[in-house]
């Protein structure tokens, strides 16, 4: 990956981009079909919101803790049954209601890492710190920059899950 301040802008406005695509995406998805759940998914289509909004919460936990830990070795930054419970809610789906709200959300947690990366001085955008992601598991290296570009693909990746799983509703309806 390319590092300075030209690629952290490109890298930012592109992370951007994909939440715009993301938004837009979940626009199409239909009131009646925010519970929808395909028969084998993990997600139902209003779930995929919920899914989004708890990875950013996640990867901002992250991020903010290999800032206070110096970039040293970082432990595990959720509580145990956190990922879990946050799965079975994305099974559940929303109510319309519900869609304003968890929207807000997502976009209040997508500027809280905005804000959190535009804090990190430019010679931390590209640096690794050993990462714990669960109890038992390997530190695998993390920079603020391999975050960013995980959210930017999170948001793409179910950009087109949306649109297939809507496409699979209509077909069910």
């Amino acid at each position: 990956m390319a590092s300075g301040p030209v690629a952290r802008q490109s890298a930012m406005a592109d992370f951007e981009a994909a939440r715009s695509e993301w938004e837009a995406s979940f626009q199409h998805v239909p009131d009646e079909a925010l519970a929808y759940l395909k028969p084998g998914d993990d997600y139902s289509l209003g779930g995929l919101l919920t899914h989004v909004k708890w990875v950013l919460v996640h990867y901002r936990r992250v991020l903010g803790g290999i800032v206070a830990a110096g970039f040293g070795e970082l432990g595990p930054q959720d509580a145990p049954g956190e990922a879990e419970s946050a799965g079975q809610k994305a099974r559940l789906g929303m109510t319309p209601q519900q869609r304003r709200a968890a929207l807000d959300e997502m976009a209040r947690l997508h500027s809280a890492v905005v804000a959190a990366v535009a804090r990190l001085g430019e010679s931390d955008w590209g640096r690794k710190a050993p990462v714990v992601y669960g109890v038992g598991q390997d530190a695998f290296p993390t920079s603020p920059e391999d975050i960013i570009g995980w959210l930017r693909d999170h948001y793409r990746e179910h950009v087109r899950q949306s649109a297939d799983l809507v496409t699979a509703w209509k077909a069910g309806s």
